[in-house]
């Protein structure tokens, strides 16, 4: 797991490669499967959720995860009364069970992250006339 400092002008030092990166690195970071975790560099505070956050808003501009709709639907669920706690809890339920199962599909086809396709080999030599083609075989089957 790689530490994260942040800092209070927001800037961001990577413990384990003593440098400062950016919300672009930080993202490159989660997309290659790194475990971060974000705190804040005077109170030591976890601040993982509020930079992930950060990045889907700022880095992946929200990337289409949200409905308008949706998103009105968790600012609404911000407040105390039996019905916004049922749907926070609804929510936070749903999604920790949708991590769940990509955890386990990841467990079993391995990491969701692309990977590049393999190499072509050299390409097949040109079939010469002196080499019987796959007619041939098939019109000598026949007779």
């Amino acid at each position: 797991m790689v530490t994260i400092k942040k800092y209070p002008n927001r800037r961001l030092y990577d413990t384990s490669r003593s440098k400062y990166i950016n919300m672009e690195e930080l993202t490159a970071l989660v997309r290659a499967n790194v475990d971060i975790h974000v705190v804040d560099a005077k109170s030591g505070e976890d601040l993982t959720r509020e930079v992930l956050l950060q990045v889907v808003l700022e880095v992946l501009k929200g990337a289409d995860f949200f409905p308008t709709g949706m998103l009105r639907r968790l600012i609404r669920a911000t407040g105390d009364t039996p019905a916004q706690k049922m749907l926070r809890q609804q929510l936070s339920t749903g999604l920790q069970l949708m991590s769940s199962q990509l955890d386990r599909w990841e467990a079993m086809f391995g990491v969701s992250t692309p990977t590049p396709p393999p190499e072509p080999s050299t390409p097949p030599e040109p079939a010469s006339a002196e080499e019987p083609s796959d007619s041939d075989d098939l019109a000598e089957l026949r007779a």
